[in-house]
């Protein structure tokens, strides 16, 4: 028996990526639509506000939209109650009275900003969070991080208002309505789109030939342009092949659920069996371990006969576990890929490894930020150096920070335990240099690119006052 609906009464899909960024939202923020499985538009040029009215728009010109938001609809339960919320609704509209404040502020229980390191709390996550399946080791990000890479916070609160907006003009937003069009849905594109590398052109080119062949011309391009593109053209097309089973959906009656929101996937992505959060955030802390610990374990066999530059001639693995850790406690960064890679950074460039004993080891994901941070070392030094710079704008998010990490640590100690016979002005040359590199990597994470400037700044003022 055919379930699918027929092309008449099949709903239109739109699947939004979103983003929560003062500026650039237009660029940003994509839009797709899809009906009975093929994609018949992909388009950014909208900031947020614009987003909402073309929603508006198009539920006067046709009321069957089934509606996609790369966004958490809601707060784990506790902060609800420890505000007297009573539904989701209510903390939407706490959101648009208070969401700006809280983003400038950045008191617990948001983190992420400079400064603002992660607080203890009842639930970071909602049961939802913790409910989905990794994918390529990656997991949703708490709502309360509202900085540092991968941070959804920021885009969720200032999404909430839009869904009471939505809400009031007749869409039913689910889990808390049932999902008969008009309807939106919560949606996390990373369980849509799988474990595919976004970050590289090529491989974000090649997975859409390889999965929606039938895609035209123009719409491969524009969803291989970049992560947020693809984002919203594979999220529209899984969502309208899906269309006939998620606007069967009733609303939630789960007391939790009705106050948290629910992400919608393909049942086969959430985890079997019920997954407790305080279960889910432990695994989030130590999930990274055993990978950082055998990639730890080969670069400090690697690395095991080499000091570094400075007047103490410091172990050389004391650098890279100075990155890793710069990335981790500064960046937020919890992405196990992007630390091992931290820790094994140089180990093609002064070592005897190579990539593909990486790639056997580690895996391709970290090989590929390995590469993308190693020097030719058949070129001449000043050749490598204007590489470095030229090169950083085109790097991926992954190496960017990566970059953006070993240059603060270099600074620190060039500034506190320099090498023998630098003078002030090859110091200074090395600041100018390291300055430039990072100019290229801005835009992925504030927090540690905040870092570098304070580095920066106070490596300078140990050279003039010397």
């Amino acid at each position: 028996m055919n379930t699918q609906p027929s092309l008449e009464d099949a709903p239109r899909v739109l699947a939004i990526d979103w983003s929560g960024a003062k500026s650039g939202a237009r660029r940003k923020i994509w839009l797709a639509e899809a009906r009975n499985g093929e994609l018949v538009r992909l388009e950014n040029g909208r900031n947020r506000g614009e987003v909402a009215e073309h929603l508006l728009d198009e539920l006067e010109r046709d009321p069957r939209l089934l509606v996609g938001l790369d966004f958490a609809f809601s707060l784990p339960a506790w902060f609800l109650r420890d505000h007297e919320l009573t539904t989701a609704t209510e903390l939407w509209q706490l959101a648009d009275r208070e969401a700006e404040a809280w983003l400038e502020h950045c008191e617990p229980p948001f983190w992420g900003r400079p400064g603002r390191t992660k607080p203890e709390l009842p639930s970071h996550f909602r049961r939802t969070d913790a409910a989905v399946r990794p994918v390529g080791g990656i997991r949703p990000k708490s709502p309360f991080q509202i900085g540092g890479a991968g941070a959804v916070g920021t885009g969720s609160l200032r999404g909430m208002p839009i869904l009471q907006r939505l809400s009031d003009a007749g869409y039913r937003v689910w889990p808390f309505d049932r999902a008969e069009p008009p309807a939106v849905v919560e949606i996390y594109p990373r369980l849509l789109t799988d474990a595919v590398v976004k970050s590289s052109p090529k491989a974000r080119a090649n997975y859409i030939d390889a999965r929606f062949p039938e895609l035209s011309l123009r719409h491969r391009s524009l969803a291989a342009s970049s992560e947020d593109a693809l984002d919203a053209a594979v999220s529209a097309l899984v969502l309208s092949r899906e269309a006939a089973a998620v606007t069967a959906l009733d609303a939630a009656t789960d007391p939790v659920e009705l106050l948290e929101g629910r992400i919608w996937c393909p049942d086969s992505r959430y985890a079997a069996g019920s997954v407790e959060v305080d279960r889910f955030e432990a695994e989030e802390e130590i999930g990274p371990f055993p990978g950082l610990l055998a990639a730890l374990q080969f670069a400090a066999e690697r690395h095991r006969d080499q000091r570094r530059k400075g007047r103490e001639a410091s172990p050389y693995i004391n650098h890279p576990i100075a990155v890793a850790r710069l990335l981790a406690e500064v960046g937020a960064v919890s992405d196990p890929v992007l630390l091992q890679a931290a820790i094994l950074h140089d180990t093609v460039e002064d070592t005897e490894t190579t990539l593909d004993e990486l790639e056997a080891r580690f895996g391709q994901e970290v090989r590929r930020v390995v590469e993308e941070v190693t020097d030719d070392k058949t070129l001449p030094k000043l050749e490598r150096k204007q590489l470095q710079i030229e090169h950083a704008p085109q790097r991926s998010n992954r190496a960017k920070q990566l970059k953006v990490a070993d240059k603060s640590s270099n600074l620190l100690d060039i500034a506190h335990r320099p090498p023998k016979n630098w003078t002030p002005e090859r110091k200074q040359e090395y600041f100018d240099w390291a300055e430039r590199v990072v100019e290229g990597c801005r835009g992925v994470n504030p927090a540690l690119e905040a870092r570098f400037d304070e580095v920066l700044s106070e490596a300078r003022e140990s050279v003039a006052d010397s």
